[in-house]
């Protein structure tokens, strides 16, 4: 069930930067954006997700970007299951959207070690390399399931791209993280209000915004015609932190397994990033 949970929760973790992220355009240094997410599956804590983003200075902030995401289980899952995920995606903007350059992964579990490589090249063609060997890649690399996408991090540094531009998240993005590719629609739902729950620290304006999932290739047939994985997933960005605009407060998916939750519990930014 841990594997299978691995893509929803770093999903989730990936849709916790959309939109949010944005850097004041007057700033003349890159800034470090530090969030800490609860996730929840109906009333149990089961995980938390840790992102580091650096982007970079002007109105163009995903021009340079950088970003480092993490996930563990909760002291009382992690008693049971031994299991980490971590990322990191760097890529650049081009006229109307990113481009990334790099992707990494690596999974610890049940004492596997598990990493996937992406390159990506400028004719939309895709390097894929998992170590160890696994059948998911090799297809992937067959079926050139890599073409034309971009990773799950640097697809939120597209929302994020998206937002500053046109003030709205209506986007849609082709996903390919080594072996599952997909395509999310993000749409604007509008204005909202957030009230403060027993799982949240956040309460106030936000932007509600929405994302639909199309699985394409490299998904399990009986998760998907069992509605294991969120075919929705909405989520709320309001002025959680000082000098950034918007951030994601609130994330929501109903999937077979229950509802998910995603909380923000801590934010924290850092004027510069060079040392």
């Amino acid at each position: 069930m841990i594997r299978r949970l691995t893509p929803m929760l770093t999903g989730l973790a990936f849709a916790l930067v959309l939109s949010g992220l944005i850097p004041q355009a007057q700033a003349e240094e890159s800034r470090l954006v530090r969030l800490s997410y609860y996730g929840y599956l109906g009333t149990l804590q089961v995980g938390q997700i840790d992102l580091m983003i650096e982007m970079a200075p002007g109105p163009r902030p995903a021009k340079d970007y950088d970003i480092t995401a993490s996930v563990t289980l909760s002291p009382v899952y992690a008693k049971m299951v031994a299991f980490q995920w971590q990322g990191q995606a760097r890529g650049g903007a081009t006229s109307r959207s990113v481009r990334p350059s790099t992707y990494q992964s690596q999974m610890d579990l049940m004492g596997t070690h598990e990493t996937m490589a992406l390159a990506y090249h400028p004719n939309g063609e895709v390097d894929i390399h998992s170590e160890p060997p696994t059948v998911e890649a090799r297809v992937a690399r067959e079926q050139n399931l890599g073409l034309s996408t971009m990773d799950p991090l640097s697809a939120a540094v597209a929302i994020v791209d998206t937002v500053l531009r046109t003030g709205g998240c209506d986007i849609s993005l082709p996903i390919f993280d080594g072996a599952r590719r997909y395509d999310l629609d993000f749409v604007s739902i509008g204005p909202d209000v957030i009230e403060k729950t027993l799982f949240s620290t956040y309460q106030g304006q936000a932007l509600h915004c929405a994302a639909t999932a199309k699985l394409i290739a490299g998904f399990q047939s009986n998760a998907v015609s069992s509605s294991f994985y969120p075919s929705k997933t909405d989520l709320w960005l309001g002025q959680a932190v000082k000098d950034v605009p918007l951030l994601p407060v609130r994330v929501l998916a109903q999937s077979q397994m229950g509802l998910m939750r995603v909380e923000l519990v801590q934010a924290t930014t850092v004027a510069s990033a060079t040392p």
